[in-house]
């Protein structure tokens, strides 16, 4: 245990910062480490078909995809073939004819469900082109996948380390996952025209190179971190292809589809360097991205689901929510069976049910590789990405931290606790014998019991009667066992029987739908009330967009402060500013917020800290985001000292 988690107040002044430390340090017990000099994959390079600029498209391509199996060779029927702009079907001996836009790059074919494809996906174009495929050697009504996304590979070694830790873990899942997806900001480029061809060069052969050692197929989504180094010789800027070239050049398409299972996947990007909008970078007016489909890709992505073998439903892989960048993808969705969306981008895990759900992926690079948080995300969660089982059309999920094999999963950094309260945690791949126990302020190792054996994972629990310890904060620890790997998480008991240490009025300040950028403003539909542990303290006002002040009488305040919402509209919320609790001159936030006011403050600098704030309640939108939690109930905990 970390000696910091272990800090005692020695005055309400110190409070709020000894607090943020151990919220912060104990958050994860995602201890800084040196950064290895010898775990960096050595770049295994794999000869990639490249776009033959230059040379005339030609008028039509034509070809067959070929079945091999047994020894027999017969033509596949009913397979999609593509050049990003118009899709065509193989008719029953196999054959396909199409007309390639002129702007075309690359001729694909997407890989129908139960066979591989031999020799490669995509391929140059050329007036003849054919394709292969066998029978998959494995059952693919159940299979599992891997979800990763935003891992910002660059020279800083330690992206490098953490790709390569990356590639390790997975390869050595059992049974393997049958793939990978990367849904953007695969390199961490600059979004406008800073970065130079070498650079981009560089970064793709170090992502590619260490990737390359998957055992599994990987698929990735551009983003417009990656959709940075630009061939203007090729594509002027304003061009929709402007930007591609690199990523063309080692990944291949950047809109494709495959099939595994009953599940039909697409990838879509909507990162494009049109010159229609402008920011200013270091004095200069440059390039950035319009983040939207366009109108071609839009039609090809139309066609394409129009195209997914019957019995098949839909998910996507893309940087961020497709109703908001994607023309008609609302429609698309109803229309052809859209379940459900990969997206990455904002560095936080996090599910929106609206209008066709989401489920962002967290980030491998947590806070783009920096050091200074702890191998944080932005929401405290540990560098990681999502790890999936399809049963049939039944999705599973888990976030496994990048390195970890233990993890808390209830309850959240500064959750309150009364009464007798139930703990979980899991242990990934366990082996013989392996054990989850727990401890309560680093005492008193306890076992735990198993309750579970979900896919790849042991599910353990316990039960802790918090009143038997005083109010106030509680660090919770789980370790396995054999190999002494810890966890720890601050929580706060809250059974509300200790008077606060001080006897003066008190103040609960707050402002509702605070303008941000970052997401949208929102004040409560109807009349909503403001409990302070768990009585009336006053009432917001619906569709107000304000400040408010609350006086807090002495004789309410206790150790553990517990502030909630309630509101008269099912469905209703609210964002709100960080609220805190001030007294005399001293002021008190809550404990989870102590802990992501440092985490922003070591990425962004100390302004950052006071950055965002919460969303309250199940309205949606708004979306949670680097600088915006969802979270219903705040704590606020007095020092044991005055």
């Amino acid at each position: 245990m970390n000696p910091l988690c272990y800090l005692v107040c020695r005055g309400v002044v110190s409070c709020g910062l000894a607090l943020a430390i151990m919220s912060a340090v104990c958050a994860e017990a995602a201890e800084a480490e040196p950064v290895p000099t010898s775990e960096v994959l050595k770049p295994l390079v794999k000869e990639t078909p490249k776009p033959r600029y230059g040379v005339a498209v030609p008028e039509r391509i034509s070809g067959r995809v070929q079945r091999m199996s047994n020894g027999s060779v017969t033509g596949a029927a009913n397979v999609s073939i593509t050049d990003g702009y118009s899709v065509v079907k193989t008719d029953q001996r196999g054959r396909f004819s199409i007309v390639p836009d002129p702007s075309s790059v690359f001729l694909y074919i997407t890989r129908p469900t139960g066979h591989d494809v031999i020799g490669g996906w995509y391929k140059p174009l050329a007036a003849e082109i054919d394709f292969a495929i066998r029978p998959a050697e494995r059952d693919e009504n159940e299979f599992t996948f891997i979800h990763v996304t935003d891992t910002h590979v660059s020279q800083n070694r330690r992206s490098l380390v953490g790709l390569s830790r990356f590639v390790r873990e997975v390869n050595g899942l059992s049974p393997r996952p049958r793939f990978v997806v990367n849904s953007g900001d695969l390199l961490d480029l600059n979004k406008a025209l800073l970065s130079k061809p070498e650079s981009g060069q560089a970064d793709f052969r170090s992502y590619t190179g260490i990737m390359n050692h998957l055992k599994m197929p990987h698929y990735n989504v551009a983003g417009d971190h990656t959709d940075s180094s630009y061939r203007l010789d090729q594509f002027p800027r304003g061009d929709h292809r402007c930007g591609k070239a690199l990523y063309w050049e080692y990944l291949g398409p950047h809109f494709f589809s495959f099939e595994y299972g009953k599940v039909h996947f697409v990838s879509v990007d909507f990162g494009y360097h049109l010159g229609k909008r402008k920011i200013v970078v270091k004095g200069k007016k440059l390039d950035y991205p319009t983040n939207q489909v366009q109108p071609m890709h839009v039609k090809w992505l139309r066609q394409d689901l129009g195209h997914r073998s019957r019995g098949t439903f839909v998910v996507t892989t893309a940087e961020a929510d497709l109703a908001n960048h994607c023309p008609g993808f609302l429609e698309m969705a109803r229309k052809h069976d859209i379940r459900l969306q990969l997206v990455g981008d904002i560095h936080v895990v996090s599910y929106k049910k609206r209008p066709v759900p989401y489920r962002s992926g967290g980030a491998l690079a947590g806070c783009w590789w920096n050091p200074r948080t702890n191998q944080l995300c932005p929401d405290l969660g540990p560098q990681g990405y999502l790890v999936y089982r399809v049963r049939g059309e039944t999705f599973e999920h888990f976030y496994k931290g990048l390195g970890q094999r233990v993890a808390i999963i209830s309850h959240r950094v500064g959750a309150a606790w009364k009464g007798r309260v139930r703990i979980q945690a899991h242990l990934v791949q366990p082996h013989d014998g392996e054990q989850l126990e727990f401890s309560i302020n680093g005492r008193d190792w306890q076992k735990m019991r198993e309750t579970a054996r979900p896919f790849y994972r042991a599910v353990f629990a316990a039960t802790v009667d918090t009143t038997t310890v005083p109010d106030g904060l509680l660090t919770l620890s789980v370790r396995n066992s054999r190999d002494g790997e810890v966890r720890t998480r601050v929580v706060v008991v809250a059974n509300g029987r200790d008077a606060a240490p001080i006897r003066a009025e008190g103040s609960l300040e707050f402002t509702v739908g605070a303008p941000d950028s970052w997401t949208t403003p929102r004040a409560p539909a109807g009349r909503a009330e403001v409990l302070f542990n768990g009585t009336v303290l006053g009432t917001l006002e619906p569709g107000a967009r304000k400040k408010y002040s609350f006086p807090v009488p002495a004789n309410r305040l206790r150790r553990a402060n517990i502030l909630s919402f309630r509101f008269s509209m099912p469905g209703d919320g609210l964002t709100i500013s960080a609220p805190v609790l001030k007294f005399e001159k001293t002021t008190l936030r809550d404990t989870r917020d102590n802990a992501l006011r440092l985490v922003k403050a070591a990425h962004w600098g100390d302004a950052a800290a006071d950055w965002g704030g919460f969303i309250v309640g199940d309205a949606e939108p708004p979306d949670e985001t680097p600088f915006h939690r969802r979270q219903n109930i705040f704590c606020f905990v007095f020092s044991k000292t005055r």
